[in-house]
């Protein structure tokens, strides 16, 4: 018992360092900093199930599509925004995702989104589908380690509805489908 414990807390361990250096790295390459001041901190949502991110036109209004990884689907909601419009546009789309932050999965997409008609929130949510305009990326959030996102914010494009868990379980690098779930019968 002990050793599973051991392992459990050194690998949260490593996720946190991980996803604190990563941010601290963006954040100074931003020209930002990261509050220091735990009080300043936002608290980690609920795990049990994801809420629509903040700054979003409503998930229900939006176009259902499933991400596959492998055998697995993972059942998803784009909003209806201009933004998530220009996705749906690239779909079915495959993109590359890597977890290197210890709580999402990214991947640059084939062509950057035009963010206007978009709301840039800067505190990510689990279950939360993401556009990060510097660098043209993807990302999935599976996870919140109470870190702020820097300047420009991300995009909101949608929300994970069911098999959020796998996302998360999935190989470090892992590739992903996106398709409108009509075209998949889900």
């Amino acid at each position: 018992m002990t050793d599973v414990v051991t392992v459990t807390v050194a690998g949260w361990t490593r996720r946190l360092t991980a996803a604190l250096l990563t941010a601290s790295v963006v954040a100074a390459s931003a020209g930002c900093s990261l509050p220091t001041d735990p009080r300043t901190r936002p608290l980690p949502p609920s795990q049990s199930s994801p809420r629509p991110p903040s700054g979003t036109a409503s998930a229900a209004s939006g176009m259902p599509v499933v991400l596959r990884l492998g055998d697995h689907a993972v059942a998803a909601t784009l909003t209806d925004t201009p933004p998530s419009r220009q996705l749906v546009a690239m779909l079915p789309l495959t993109v590359q995702l890597r977890d290197v932050w210890g709580q999402a999965r990214a991947g640059r997409l084939p062509q950057t989104l035009t963010v206007e008609g978009g709301t840039p929130i800067h505190d990510p949510t689990p279950g939360g589908i993401y556009f990060w305009p510097p660098s043209g990326v993807i990302a999935i959030y599976y996870d919140d380690l109470g870190q702020a996102v820097p300047d420009p914010g991300l995009v909101p494009l949608g929300v994970v509805e069911a098999g959020l868990d796998r996302l998360a379980d999935a190989d470090k690098h892992a590739t992903v489908l996106i398709e409108a779930a009509a075209a998949t019968g889900s």
